[in-house]
């Protein structure tokens, strides 16, 4: 899934790849650079430790991550087939001892397009939290893989395997509210005390990109939408191509909040890249947003994901475990280009193109709290 959800562009192939108005704050919340504490991630030493083709003939992509007792359970985008020809996205669900080593549970998807709805056309990029009793499964949906048809859903489940859809999309853009006026769309929901809270990747009619936040006290009637965080500029300056930030997920560490984002960049191939992962936090405050010095990691940090030409590490799924603070996340190096040769790292399948293994997959990488208390 996702430059801004599926549109990724190659020279050799192109991957194609509701709103309470009443209640709308415009408000910008503040943010201000803290150099106080954040944590280190350090990467997992056998990354990706899912890869292209594994369980599929297809892509992986999208990870999110719950622990229900001490079991690891993981739902990601799916998209069967090749990158030249992909088919619908679907989401399925795996389960894992330890977070490294996952099996596919069920062995079927848990959640797939259905004609005549507003879904019909994809289901992507899940999030899924529990909430009073119930699993909540959020997404990005659409008619056709076109952005500007992009709407966010929620789903229920009592065991976290057979979904039932909401009738109507939750969340929708908005043409009165600037920042969130073409596209939403990647939710990402955090439940603390008794509110769920869900952040989601707001896109603007001129390409501003950046993240906001609506609550709830149900899972499915949100209020109070409020434009979260936006780019750093003083680290990510738009002289160097960066749009924005995209695909938030957060989670809790003691009572402070961390929010995590991908860093959306142009270069000279496509107008949307997804490069690099950012961390905020709140203390308690979710009008007050603190953000990190640099970044957590970039594409060009791992061999899988770096590259010179179409190469994206994306979409973090965190996850506060014990006292180590995890997180998931997916990307891809589609091709190497340099002055002697050109490779692609992809093959053919028939007439189809398959990207090499170890050049699209899902990673994994986590801080270890010596003391939560004083750290966080």
């Amino acid at each position: 899934m996702k430059t801004i959800c599926k549109i990724i562009f190659i020279s050799l192939l192109i991957i194609s790849c509701s709103s309470n108005d009443n209640d709308i704050n415009i408000s910008q919340t503040y943010q201000s650079i803290d150099t106080t504490f954040f944590p280190q991630f350090v990467p997992y030493s056998q990354n990706p430790i899912i890869d292209w083709n594994d369980f599929i003939v297809g892509s992986w992509a999208d990870p999110t991550v719950l622990k229900v007792n001490n079991e690891y359970i993981m739902y990601v985008s799916a998209m069967h087939g090749g990158i030249s020809t992909p088919q619908p996205i679907s989401i399925y669900r795996f389960t894992s001892p330890d977070g490294y080593s996952w099996e596919m549970n069920p062995t079927t998807p848990v959640f797939e397009p259905v004609s005549g709805t507003f879904f019909e056309g994809g289901i992507e990029t899940p999030n899924v939290v529990f909430y009073k009793g119930t699993y909540h499964m959020y997404n990005t949906v659409y008619l056709e893989n076109i952005p500007s048809l992009f709407k966010i859903s929620h789903a229920t489940s009592p065991d976290g395997i057979n979904w039932t859809m909401d009738n109507t999309p939750v969340l929708v853009p908005d043409p009165a509210v600037n920042w969130m006026s073409e596209i939403v769309a990647e939710p990402g929901a955090l439940v603390k005390n008794d509110t769920l809270y869900l952040f989601y990747t707001g896109i603007s009619n001129i390409g501003d990109v950046s993240i906001g936040l609506v609550r709830s006290l149900d899972g499915s009637t949100f209020i109070d939408s409020t434009q979260a965080v936006s780019v750093p500029r003083d680290i990510y300056p738009v002289s160097e191509g960066y749009l924005g930030l995209s695909t938030p997920d957060a989670t809790l560490v003691g009572d402070t909040i961390y929010l995590f984002t991908d860093l959306v960049r142009t270069d000279t191939h496509t107008s949307w890249n997804q490069v690099g992962l950012h961390q905020f936090k709140s203390y308690g405050d979710i009008n007050k947003w603190y953000y990190d010095t640099t970044d957590i990691h970039m594409s060009n940090d791992f061999p899988w994901t770096d590259g010179n030409y179409l190469s994206q590490l994306l979409g973090v799924a965190p996850l506060m475990d014990e006292n180590r603070l995890r997180m998931w996340y997916w990307g891809y190096d589609l091709a190497e280009i340099n002055p002697i040769d050109t490779t692609y790292n992809v093959h053919l399948i028939g007439s189809d193109l398959h990207p090499d293994p170890g050049h699209w997959g899902i990673g994994t990488s986590e801080y270890l709290f010596s003391d939560i208390t004083q750290d966080d």
